[in-house]
């Protein structure tokens, strides 16, 4: 696969200091999973040699290996090869005192390793830290707004070798939504689709990707607000067909829904434009003008009602021995209700 170049990439500061040679230092740091993991399988390439991969590659945990461990490994020499690699997985473990006793190696650390931090977190007011911008890289890693995800699909396409027709990165995005993972698989599975040499099209998306994604869910609260509970419960009956996890539709439904209450609660203030609340929000401003019709006819006491429907039944998910898809049913007829 070609590496990333494109400056939309998240990963782009990384592949760019790559392209010379690994830093001595890296922070990988953020809750998005899938660019975390990319990061540290493109790290591996560049740093580990394939045949001598066992004997230079080190994986401790941030809250089992103290700062001594830790610089320990950091300090061994590489064995038949030119570098070795350490990773710390959840750094932010390790205390800020631990933190304190890696800041001498910090300053001058052996160009022989590739120190790489992985953690969700990272408290930037420590020394720790702003020695670490100085001598290494540090990234911040979390999910990607809406706004974001058509420059993502566009990298991707990028590195797939692969065009796109003007306006498919966007009707993705609208698609899938902001599961970096899905969206990758996706362009994967519409490079084999599309004949080669030939660009991916809106209509390629349409055949190929399967749509469980936003427009399900304008028209399931749709069907909600106007207390249609024959429609309602027939759409989520579409959408668990796809085979989504009842969870995940979940998470979809309350995202969506935390969206509308901050519209709604845009409209409480004055009159905002569907390009306003595209910027107020992070989305796409099509999605912007969806969302201000739908708050405009539910209004905000009703959003927060449906907001906490949401939220119980997430923990009935999560603790309930029920069929879930008995539960989702009787969410939406509590929405239907509220």
């Amino acid at each position: 696969m070609a590496t990333p170049t494109s400056p939309q990439d998240p990963l782009f500061p990384l592949h760019s200091a790559l392209a010379t040679k690994a830093p001595a230092l890296i922070y990988l740091c953020g809750k998005e999973r899938f660019l975390i993991d990319r990061a540290i399988e493109a790290i591996k390439t560049a740093v580990l040699e394939p045949a001598t991969r066992d004997f230079n590659y080190d994986q401790l945990f941030g809250k089992e290996a103290g700062a001594a461990q830790i610089l320990a490994c950091a300090k061994t020499l590489p064995m038949m090869a030119k570098r070795r690699l350490v990773l710390i997985r959840d750094a932010d473990e390790l205390t800020a005192d631990e933190l304190a006793s890696l800041t001498k190696f910090i300053e001058s650390p052996a160009p022989e390793t590739c120190l790489l931090f992985v953690a969700e977190k990272a408290d930037l007011r420590l020394r720790f830290f702003n020695l670490f911008k100085k001598h290494g890289l540090l990234l911040k890693l979390d999910p990607l707004a809406d706004k974001q995800l058509p420059g993502f699909i566009e990298a991707e396409a990028k590195r797939l070798q692969v065009e796109l027709e003007r306006g498919a990165a966007a009707r993705m995005a609208d698609e899938i939504g902001a599961d970096l993972g899905q969206l990758a698989d996706a362009l994967e599975r519409l490079c084999c689709f599309v004949p080669v040499g030939q660009p991916i099209r809106i209509r390629d998306i349409e055949e190929v990707v399967v749509t469980t994604r936003q427009h399900s869910v304008f028209e399931l609260i749709d069907a909600v607000g106007a207390a249609d509970r024959s429609a309602a419960l027939s759409l989520l009956s579409e959408m668990l067909m796809q085979r989504e996890p009842a969870l995940k539709l979940l998470a979809l439904l309350s995202r969506h829904i935390m969206k509308l209450w901050q519209t709604a609660d845009l409209l409480t203030h004055g009159r905002p434009s569907a390009g306003e609340v595209a910027s107020a929000l992070g989305v796409m401003p099509f999605v912007a003008g969806k969302l201000l019709d739908q708050a405009r006819r539910l209004k905000l006491p009703r959003v927060q009602a449906m907001h906490e429907v949401i939220f119980h039944t997430d923990r009935t998910l999560k603790q309930s021995k029920l069929d879930d898809e008995r539960i989702m049913e009787q969410l939406i007829l509590g929405l239907c209700t509220t």
